[in-house]
């Protein structure tokens, strides 16, 4: 006898696969037999648990929001050491659910979410964004931003970045410790002093053919003796 999930299960199960199926096909092919087929259930048993479409949108934004919000904000250290967990916990999220953040930047969200959805995926993109430019912000204060960087500047590599990230994490080339990588390049921008640099290799000179030894003043006085 199959067993039946609970309906909180069932309806998180439900959301996980709309993520798939936007991070697989886009929203032009979000349709409720793409997310039934995905579930392993009928297109009826979507909609025990929905009433619409749309609400299975919303569900997936608040998916969305579980996920890349998991222990947001990060506390406690220096604003940019804040930053860099932000920067590895939502690379991580972007690879574990490749569908999370490209539903929430997508421009066709209006097309299948109510306005109430729409509203609600804008908010996350605002909090997100507020978060960096908050750690930017403080990083300046503090002296710890690289001359002559300013936190807009900044704000404008790390979100491109992430957002870098979760495209390659869609496409399914986001390869383990690429975000820690990405962080640690971006850390040598970002902070004052830049950090390590590895030291210039000094271009060796060609070698000189060594000089015969000049003679002593004996030899030179020496006659030549001719063998016989």
């Amino acid at each position: 006898m199959r067993t039946r999930k609970p309906a909180g299960e069932r309806r998180r199960e439900i959301a996980d696969a709309a993520l798939a199926v936007i991070a697989e096909q886009g929203l032009a092919a979000f349709t409720a037999a793409a997310i039934a087929r995905q579930v392993g259930v009928s297109d009826a048993a979507l909609f025990r648990h929905f009433p619409t479409k749309e609400a299975i949108v919303v569900a997936a934004i608040a998916r969305v929001e579980e996920v890349l919000f998991a222990g947001f904000p990060p506390a406690g250290g220096a604003p940019l050491e804040r930053l860099g967990r932000f920067f590895l916990q939502r690379a991580h999220a972007h690879r574990a659910h490749p569908g999370a953040s490209w539903l929430v930047g997508s421009e066709e969200l209006a097309q299948a979410a109510p306005p109430e959805g729409v509203a609600r995926a804008a908010g996350l993109r605002r909090r997100s964004r507020a978060f960096v430019r908050g750690c930017l912000a403080g990083a300046a204060r503090g002296g710890d931003l690289a001359a002559g960087l300013g936190p807009e500047e900044a704000e404008v590599l790390v979100i491109g970045a992430l957002l870098a990230l979760a495209q390659r994490a869609r496409q399914g080339r986001l390869p383990a410790g690429l975000p820690e990588r990405t962080w640690s390049a971006l850390e040598r921008l970002l902070r004052a002093g830049g950090g390590p640099r590895p030291a210039a290799h000094p271009v060796a000179s060609p070698a000189r053919p060594a000089s015969p030894p000049a003679p002593s003043p004996r030899a030179r006085r020496r006659p030549h003796r001719r063998s016989p």
